[in-house]
């Protein structure tokens, strides 16, 4: 039996950058059982039946390339009213569920050939052309509500069930569980495990505290208890009091054009706050086709989850509203299918950052101007090279300008407080202050500190006013790596042409990489250069490049990849190189 404990259930403080957006330091909610979780709407007459083929596109996800891959890890089933004038929760109908409905709804929940027999099927089919996909495919199943002052449910045990009696409403719900766990267990799926339960009100206005006891007795399975508020739910701040182990914010921003983007953004500082997961939010009206189409909205959630950290640091659950994965997997609009590629990649790069990448990486990681994303570091600083060197990366890029003493300094701009670098002092510029107090270093300074290190030595020659100042620079630079016996760590780097020739023609025996994407692979390697240190745009935009590099036997770069999702697509096309300001990204990725 699974406890919470092997369930590795978890609130985990993550303390790290937002790709797209700035530094934060509060937690989401992470449950390592439920990555990625779908909620199903099922039962109800006015469903759909659910069969293998409509699972398909939630169970895997064929890319505009013609690749397939798995997408959800996790199903929610839920149900809110049954289609025939009874509901399930409080607010959908006139009259409440009895005995008789929610027998009823258990008997849809485990009909054969659909629903949760469909879903195992389809899973069993797509392992034939796949693989196993390296997880178990985690199942929430809907709790309906016991609700308050209902007198008509029926009986239990031979005794009439009186829901103003909060001992009843929990008589009934422990029989719903106990049903459920039977019929699962003795359905034996093969690709299915039964995760926990879900609390379907998406408010306690009702319920109370009946949540508690119900809760005690999920965990006496060994199971989790689900919850999925509404936007400024009753309860929402409160449900770990309330006994849910796994709470998701619902920001209730696709339904309504008029609610602002910033919605978004309210709802993830709340689930930080909190310590809650997110709900994604999109239905069949997300379709480009459809008139009034709410496309733009969903976009806006795939941007603000992006900006707020959420694909990196929460677990996310996806409302899809009847068949929303199933409308824009038909449609024929090519936006359709890009909205849903950009989802699906980003689930796939949460999996291999949950899983391990299903291949081997043979992508080397640069630690673009040190690892400076973290405490107590800033860009081009002695300590971004040894907080990169103990994270653990291959190499360190660092920025290098002449003074306008000949001295050689590191700092990426070319104006740092007000001071042009080159033609300041280095007497002035070694007094200013970096972010993180330590003064600007020399390039003697850090060639110093890298002796300690093992890192690799990616050295930026950065382009000067005149064709005399770079090849000044550039002979000083390589004077001082060659007299501290770091050349075989080196590898030069540069904007310039001019500086490019003059690096091929004092370091020979180095690797001179070229940063614009303005030369060729080709014009590069007749100029004696090793290789291209392209953008990841470059590389998009002239796909022949890469393949003329690996022929050619000529070393290849990509920067600064910081997103995940471009950094999977990196190690896939196995690019030597990869340059970026997240090297811990990368490095959780691979590793």
């Amino acid at each position: 039996m699974k406890t919470l404990k092997t369930l590795g259930f978890s609130s985990l403080l993550v303390a790290c950058v937002a790709v797209g957006g700035g530094a934060t330091a509060q937690p989401y909610q992470k449950a390592d059982d439920v990555q990625d979780m779908a909620l199903i709407y099922q039962g109800g007459s006015h469903r759909l039946d659910w069969t293998a083929d409509e699972f398909r596109p939630y169970v895997v996800h064929r890319f505009a390339d013609g690749t397939k891959d798995w997408l959800f890890d996790g199903f929610l089933f839920l149900e809110f009213k049954n289609g025939s004038g009874r509901h399930y929760t409080v607010g959908y109908e006139k009259l409440n569920a009895r005995k008789g409905e929610w027998a009823w709804l258990l008997d849809r929940i485990f009909e054969e050939g659909k629903s949760l027999s469909a879903l195992d099927q389809c899973i069993t089919e797509e392992i034939a052309e796949l693989g196993k996909p390296g997880f178990k495919h985690q199942i929430v199943l809907g709790l309906p509500e016991a609700i308050r002052d209902q007198k008509d449910w029926g009986e239990l045990n031979g005794r009439a069930m009186d829901f103003s009696k909060e001992e009843d409403q929990l008589a009934v719900t422990k029989w719903y569980i106990d049903e459920l766990v039977k019929r699962f267990k003795a359905a034996k799926y093969r690709n299915l495990e039964l995760s926990g339960f879900y609390w379907v009100a998406e408010t306690n206005n009702y319920c109370g505290q009946l949540t508690v006891p119900i809760s005690e007795y999920i965990h006496s399975l060994g199971k989790l208890f689900y919850w999925i508020p509404y936007w400024q739910s009753k309860g929402a701040e409160d449900w770990k009091a309330l006994g849910f182990d796994v709470a998701y914010q619902q920001p209730n921003h696709f339904f309504n054009h008029s609610i602002p983007d910033s919605r978004l953004d309210d709802a993830c500082a709340f689930a930080r706050k909190h310590g809650m997961a997110m709900e994604f939010e999109f239905d069949e009206r997300a379709s480009a086709d459809r008139p009034n189409t709410s496309y733009d909205r969903m976009v806006a959630y795939i941007d603000r989850f992006e900006k707020n950290d959420v694909f990196n640091s929460s677990a996310i659950a996806y409302y899809c509203g009847n068949r929303g994965v199933l409308t824009l997997d038909e449609s024929k609009n090519p936006k359709d299918k890009a909205v849903m590629d950009r989802l699906a990649r980003l689930i796939r790069m949460r999996r291999y950052m949950k899983h391990g990448l299903p291949f081997k990486c043979r992508t080397q990681v640069v630690a673009h101007r040190g690892y400076w994303r973290t405490e107590g570091s800033d860009q081009n600083s002695v300590a971004s090279l040894l907080k990169a060197d103990e994270l653990g990366v291959w190499g360190v890029e660092f920025d290098v300008w002449r003074a306008a003493d000949g001295v050689l300094v590191l700092n990426h701009d070319g104006v740092h407080d007000g001071h042009n670098v080159q033609t300041t002092p280095s007497t002035t510029l070694t007094t200013l202050r970096l972010a993180n107090g330590e003064t600007m270093p020399t390039l003697a300074e850090y060639l110093e500190a890298a002796k300690k290190t093992r890192v690799h030595l990616v050295l930026e020659l950065k382009p000067h006013a005149t064709p005399e100042a770079e090849t000044a620079a550039a002979e000083a630079a390589v004077k001082m790596v060659n007299d501290n016996r770091l050349a075989k760590r080196v590898t030069y780097i540069t904007f310039s042409r001019h500086a490019m020739e003059e690096l091929i023609r004092l370091a020979p025996k180095n690797d001179v990489l070229y940063l614009g994407g303005d030369i060729s692979p080709e014009e590069l390697e007749a100029m004696g250069a090793a290789g291209g240190d392209y953008n990841h745009g470059v590389y998009l935009r002239n796909p022949s490049w890469l393949a003329y590099m690996k022929e050619h036997k000529m070393v290849s770069n990509v920067w600064t990849v910081n997103h995940p999702v471009d950094m999977i697509w990196a190690i896939e096309q196995q690019i030597d190189f990869l340059t970026t300001d997240r090297p811990d990204l990368f490095l959780e990725l691979v590793r």
